[in-house]
């Protein structure tokens, strides 16, 4: 649910706010350009890695629906940068409904795991945008983010079903899809303290002192959503193409974070694989 409470605090540089949520971080507290901070610079989790993520894709030639599934948690990263740094109504959207939009793409992912390569399932994408364009009508109607986490919330619960699906059904690496799973959930419990216990949580805060910033737990949830919601692409790229033979590989950039590798395409001369550029999959 949204949370209760109210901030109530002199504008900054954004102005009066016009969002119709105002989560429990004070307002202005770190600088006078930036309404709630923490909550605004968490959302790095969901820029940079996912435009390396989209970068290496496009060059490997994955397909394209995969590439939009990185694209789309950009997005979100992006519009809720942009919505707590300036909590007003419009920027709110920008965060919310590529929330709808970029879920449908995964769900759709996951879905056509075991699809043929050049096969699009017309039904299924017309489902979801006609689900999409719904709640997107609606909610610029109504205005109630009830509605939005309602909507939001089944797209996640129809994620979490196909996951397990092609848990039974597919051969996948179940550490990094449990991963994304976990990870998002824990994030998900954090979101729901914040909302329902903001006041103690500001008691702690400020007990806190310099330490504060660690009880920010909606910038908790930023970071583990975004993680989580990394993994699960990820999860899908390397189930996806497990089941297309390309022998994809999990590395780790720095030793610390994932991403997927196709020994064969970048050893092909190596190892008496063929020259011929692998054509793109759509």
């Amino acid at each position: 649910m949204a949370p209760p409470h109210v901030s109530i605090t002199a504008d900054g540089y954004w102005g009066r706010i016009t969002s119709t949520i105002d989560w429990c971080e004070e307002n202005y507290a770190v600088t006078n350009y930036i309404a709630e901070f923490w909550n605004t610079i968490s959302n790095i989790v969901m820029i940079i890695p996912p435009v390396m993520l989209a970068i290496l894709a496009l060059k490997q030639k994955l397909e394209a629906r995969l590439v939009l599934c990185n694209v789309s948690l950009l997005m979100v990263g992006v519009g809720s940068w942009c919505f707590h740094m300036t909590l007003l109504y419009s920027m709110q959207l920008l965060d919310e409904l590529p929330m709808i939009w970029g879920t449908s793409f995964l769900v759709y992912s996951f879905m056509e795991i075991t699809s043929p390569p050049s096969y699009q399932n017309r039904w299924l994408q017309i489902t979801l945008a006609i689900y999409c364009i719904i709640v997107t009508a609606v909610y610029l109607f109504v205005k109630d983010p009830i509605f939005h986490e309602f909507a939001y919330g089944v797209l996640v619960i129809c994620l979490v079903i196909v996951s397990f699906r092609v848990i039974r059904r597919c051969e996948h690496n179940l550490t990094l899809v449990m991963s994304g799973i976990l990870t998002y959930f824990i994030g998900f419990i954090l979101w729901n303290i914040d909302n329902n216990f903001c006041p103690q949580i500001r008691k702690v805060r400020r007990e806190l002192g310099s330490l504060g910033p660690v009880s920010q737990l909606h910038a908790w949830w930023h970071l583990l959503a975004g993680i989580g919601t990394y993994l699960a692409i990820l999860s899908c790229i390397h189930t996806r193409y497990l089941y297309l033979k390309r022998n994809p590989k999990i590395k780790m950039f720095g030793g610390i974070w994932p991403y997927i590798s196709f020994p064969i395409l970048q050893n092909r001369y190596d190892n008496g694989y063929s020259t011929n550029e692998p054509k793109k999959i759509y």
